[in-house]
């Protein structure tokens, strides 16, 4: 956790990328595939699959390999190569489908074919677990259990759900906030619009739709204001992270602006991975150009 003095004030990034394969996902991957071996859906050598944009996936086959277990990995086609090649360097057999509903199902049946647990990030509590029972705790400790506002994309909505049910039990006054892209169903959007990489634009996912209670506000945010949010992010904290943290600053920026976060607060985000993971992200952004007009608003 590191924290930041901005303007009036307190920001603090939980930084996952320091975890083995370099996201927070290798939390969920980790319980889940404990999970299914506990309650024996998974023997030894045997094959657990998921259905990923990536980096639950690098989590899932690095998980697999240590534990002895065949991994396949079903990877929406527009996660980065980068990502990809890290999924079969550790072991991982990937296929590629697109982000749609119905190749989603179709993976579904083809895990099931090739006679794999699928162990479905999406709906699965241990996902949800993982970071009510280890991430909300580091960040109680990191913080003093001094958090106002926690805000976060939502992939599988297991971080914003279990972070949220743990600050809500011991702090109870946080504002949690989930941050989607513009498009999705989640902030009222037709779920067919541009993705920010990392988060759901598809779908509402049923961790969501079961643990809703415990997130007060959901934001939509444009995929080129998340890259606004990257640079703007690294020239206040030196920080280089993906597109769905910059997504949370941007989040964090325009509750600030509407007058719903107080001056002095602590808020909270998650640094989910870096940003060398996103070779597009990267063409397109310019550190200490873009972001300018999002950090006025921390000075004031």
């Amino acid at each position: 956790m590191e924290c930041f003095r901005a303007g009036s004030y307190r920001l603090c990034v939980k930084l996952e990328y320091v975890n083995p394969t370099g996201s927070h996902k290798d939390r969920i991957a980790l319980y889940m595939i404990k999970r299914a071996i506990e309650e024996g859906a998974v023997g030894p050598g045997d094959c657990v699959a998921e259905i990923s944009s990536g980096n639950t996936a690098t989590s899932v086959a690095w998980v697999a390999w240590r534990l002895g277990l065949r991994a396949v990995l079903f990877v929406e086609k527009h996660a980065s190569k980068l990502k990809k090649d890290l999924i079969r360097s550790l072991g991982g057999e990937l296929i590629e489908i697109s982000d749609e509903g119905m190749d989603r199902e179709a993976a579904r049946e083809k895990a099931v074919e090739m006679g794999c647990f699928l162990l479905d990030q999406m709906a699965n509590d241990a996902n949800h677990l993982a970071h009510y029972e280890t991430t909300a705790l580091e960040i109680l400790e990191g913080t003093g259990r001094d958090v106002d506002a926690f805000i976060m994309g939502v992939g599988t909505a297991g971080t914003v759900t279990g972070v949220g049910r743990r600050l809500k039990e011991v702090i109870g006054s946080t504002l949690v906030v989930s941050v989607s892209p513009k498009d999705s169903p989640i902030v009222g959007g037709s779920g067919k619009g541009e993705t920010i990489e990392g988060l759901t634009v598809s779908i509402v996912p049923e961790l969501y739709k079961r643990y809703r209670k415990y997130v007060d506000k959901a934001i939509g945010v444009e995929p080129q204001e998340a890259i606004y949010g990257i640079s703007a992010l690294a020239t206040m904290t030196g920080l280089l992270v993906g597109p769905s943290t910059g997504a949370a600053f941007v989040a964090a920026t325009r509750l600030i602006n509407e007058g719903e976060i107080d001056k002095g607060a602590t808020i909270v985000i998650v640094a989910a991975d870096r940003l060398i993971r996103y070779p597009s992200v990267l063409e397109r952004l310019r550190l200490g150009v873009h972001g300018t007009e999002l950090l006025k608003t921390w000075q004031e």
